[in-house]
């Protein structure tokens, strides 16, 4: 399997051939997974509503401090902005993973609707998309600034500040308006990245910027999980940027009863992937509607609802 690859996988392929695709990406090392039900979850939540929230981000981080800070431990932005994105709030981050059958589990959670979808592929198929982190760049974390042209970092108490300069810092290094500018400007990146001409090509050519942050919270841990960081919030840029740097898997909706079961003998559950309780009442009221709408059709028109 090359890179920039589409591979299809029909029902008459059978699960087996997904488990084989998936094991050999897995053993062959050195790639990261996202699993979604439709194309528009490749989007950050932060974009991917109806009502866009990129003129109240800031807004949206600093109310989560506020409000939210006794309800969690962070200590680095991207800590911080984990914590505000697993648990409901719109960010720009974009969930990984380095386990492609956890991919496999978040592409396969939703059932798919007899419903109208944006892109028609979605109606038939899921998709676990993955990328080489060598061909891309991936830092244990993204240092602040108060004046990136100066090289002075920034102290504050503020968690919600900080990420706030996080997304400042990477907006400036890897914007469209930045192509003769080196990511070394910023000293705290010269301890994650060297500087090679490879990845002064790789920032030139908009590469995928990763981000590995600290174990700090359960789902995270039990994801195996990374982030993308977009460092653009263009809708058009973002998907080209995605789509050119990664490759896709699609498996058609009629595999996903033997799937779920498979992954379930691997303990890749809802239930185990998102430990909280709000998550475990969710996949619960999901997992009896789906199975409920299997046995009786009429199920899912009259009971589907919130």
């Amino acid at each position: 399997m090359g890179y920039n690859d589409i591979i299809r996988i029909e029902a008459s392929d059978g699960a087996q051939r997904v488990i084989n695709e998936l094991t050999g990406l897995a053993r062959s090392g050195g790639k990261v997974f996202r699993g979604y039900n439709k194309q528009d979850e490749l989007l950050p939540s932060l974009i991917r509503d109806k009502v866009s929230y990129t003129d109240v981000e800031s807004e949206l981080l600093k109310d989560f401090e506020r409000y939210g800070s006794h309800y969690f431990h962070a200590t680095t932005p991207i800590d911080f902005m984990s914590y505000a994105q697993h648990f409901g709030l719109p960010t720009r981050l974009l969930d990984f993973t380095y386990n492609p059958f956890i991919a496999l589990s978040f592409a396969l959670h939703g059932k798919k609707s007899n419903g109208s979808y944006k892109e028609p592929e979605d109606k038939d198929y899921y998709y676990v998309r993955y990328a080489l982190i060598d061909e891309n760049l991936c830092v244990p974390s993204i240092p602040l600034r108060d004046d990136i042209y100066n090289n002075k970092l920034t102290r504050t108490d503020s968690l919600a500040v900080r990420s706030i300069q996080c997304i400042d810092s990477m907006t400036d290094l890897f914007g469209s308006n930045s192509l003769n500018r080196s990511i070394w400007t910023l000293d705290g990146f010269k301890d994650s990245l060297e500087d090679t001409v490879s990845n002064q090509e790789k920032i030139r050519n908009h590469a995928i910027l990763f981000v590995d942050p600290n174990q700090s919270n359960q789902r995270i841990i039990m994801q195996q999980g990374l982030f993308m960081f977009p460092y653009t919030l263009d809708v058009d840029e973002h998907m080209e940027i995605i789509k050119r740097n990664t490759s896709v898997i699609m498996i058609h909706k009629e595999l996903r009863s033997d799937l779920l079961k498979y992954l379930d003998t691997l303990g890749f559950s809802t239930f185990r992937l998102m430990p909280d309780l709000a998550s475990v009442c969710y996949a619960v009221k999901h997992k009896v509607i789906d199975e409920r709408a299997e046995k009786s059709p009429a199920f899912k028109k009259k009971g589907s609802g919130k």
